[in-house]
């Protein structure tokens, strides 16, 4: 069965602002501050509708007879390409914000998408799982990580995309949504132990996997490697 597990990292939608928000000849800094500014006045939160989220990276582990992967595009349709055959999809917090994102912009751009990602029978969020469909019950991912003994986020946030994007260090954004990826892929596999799903010697086994997949890179995250 192949299973992915994946993260998205996003920033405001540009060209929507400059096309539709009356932000035309603004420079992107000040673009994306007017569209959180608006969205704040008018909601009292900054965080945008999905719809206004454009994918700038996708990370996914890719768990596949026996063996793992982590890869991360920045092109839509690249991932889109690289999942279709998928059996199993996981996120954290996917149902609300990985998924309709994803959805969103294939329609937008007319790319076709795995089904199977909007089938719960065939998607686990990690989140509804382990809250028992109450996300606001639990913590978010850096510290459900960290509990479980993982490494959590990189030195960075979230909300420190944007900020990232701006002084154009997407190497180091696509190293925090690698992050990402790696800690709930972790977390997946302590569930499958814990749900009986896999013995131990099978978690034990893609751990083993994972370490010596990570420590073949030319620049292995070794923060994960320590804890493996």
């Amino acid at each position: 069965m192949k299973t992915i597990i994946y993260d998205i990292e996003t920033i405001p939608d540009l060209d929507f602002g400059r096309k539709h928000m009356n932000l035309d000849g603004l420079s992107d800094e000040d673009i994306g501050r007017s569209m959180f500014f608006q969205q704040l006045q008018k909601h009292g939160s900054e965080f945008l509708p999905i719809n206004l989220h454009k994918i700038i990276t996708i990370s996914f582990v890719t768990e596949d007879k026996g063996d793992i992967e982590l890869s991360s595009c920045t092109d839509l349709i690249h991932f889109l390409d690289s999942i279709k055959d998928a059996d199993h999809f996981v996120t954290w917090n996917g149902n609300r914000f990985d998924v309709p994102v994803l959805y969103f912009r294939a329609l937008l751009n007319n790319l076709v998408v795995n089904k199977r990602i909007f089938d719960g029978n065939h998607h686990t969020d990690l989140k509804d799982v382990l809250s028992n469909r109450d996300i606001y019950s639990i913590s978010g991912l850096d510290r459900v990580s960290k509990h479980l003994g993982l490494p959590g986020k990189s030195k960075y946030k979230g909300n420190a995309v944007w900020d990232l994007y701006l002084e154009k260090k997407m190497d180091e954004i696509i190293r925090y949504c690698e992050s990402d990826a790696l800690n709930t892929y972790l977390i997946y596999i302590q569930h499958q132990y814990s749900m009986g799903t896999i013995s131990e010697q099978e978690l034990n086994t893609k751990k083993d996997t994972l370490k010596k997949f990570l420590a073949s890179q030319d620049k292995p995250h070794s923060d994960f490697i320590q804890k493996l």
